[in-house]
């Protein structure tokens, strides 16, 4: 199994921090935020290589964060080609760059941002991936208020099958959302270009997977643990918080 890590964003929202130092390698508790997915990544025996897809400008602060890294499975570094927030590709543009560049190879394949902070096991999700047979979202508990939602909604049965998934709905009603990870079957590959090909936004994964989950079945599984999307200084602030409780307990 390869992991795919879209580490190609700009990450504008924090300027400064990430003027000339990629979200992805800001610290948390001492280590680069992809230290700790990396942790959570190689925590799946059947992972085989690791696939960072980055923007032209950052591609070289990532070799030397590989180049530095200690692990078992080949890490490789794709540089997109983009320069500047206004030419990036998108996340499911770069998932597509990076898939043509290195197949699948009819094995499943995991998809992750790179600025998930993942506090949790992923195999207990790998396992449920593979009992079911069909793409799997990991999802979280959310409040809604009846209004436009910030997040994606993921409507489940009883069984955590997915009955509809909406990028920020207006009406967003399901308790549930699914962060930026995601196992699938190999065969989603020829479906991600196939999507790109019919005009599909190449932006926000959410709308793949919102076009995917009309076509086949989905299922998707909680996580037992804490997450962080870095996106802004105040979830930077938090995760950093935590870790640093974290070290100091040690």
């Amino acid at each position: 199994m390869r992991a795919y890590v879209l580490v190609a964003g700009y990450a504008t929202r924090l300027y400064p921090l990430t003027r000339d130092l990629p979200k992805a390698l800001l610290p948390v508790g001492g280590r680069p935020l992809l230290a700790h997915l990396f942790d959570r990544l190689l925590g799946l025996p059947e992972l085989t290589e690791i696939v960072l897809v980055s923007n032209h400008r950052f591609a070289p602060a990532f070799d030397a964060f590989v180049a530095a890294a200690r692990c078992r499975v080949p890490i490789r570094v794709l540089d997109d080609g983009s320069t500047r927030e206004e030419n990036r590709l998108g996340a499911t543009g770069d998932l597509a760059f990076a898939l043509e560049r290195v197949p699948v190879g009819g094995a499943p394949f995991l998809v992750v941002a790179g600025d998930n902070l993942l506090d949790f096991d992923l195999a207990p999700l790998w396992r449920r991936f593979l009992e079911a047979e069909a793409s799997l979202l990991v999802v979280r508990p959310v409040v809604r208020d009846g209004g436009p939602s910030r997040y994606n909604e993921v409507v489940l049965d009883a069984e955590f099958r997915v009955k509809r998934f909406r990028e920020k709905p207006p009406d967003a009603a399901s308790p549930w959302a699914a962060i930026a990870c995601y196992f699938h079957p190999p065969d989603v590959a020829d479906r991600i270009s196939e999507y790109l090909a019919a005009g599909g936004d190449p932006d926000a994964p959410g709308h793949f997977i919102a076009w995917l989950a009309e076509r086949r079945p989905l299922v998707a599984s909680p996580f037992d643990g804490a997450w962080y999307d870095i996106g802004t200084p105040e979830t930077l602030a938090a995760a950093r918080a935590r870790f640093d409780e974290e070290d100091r307990a040690v």
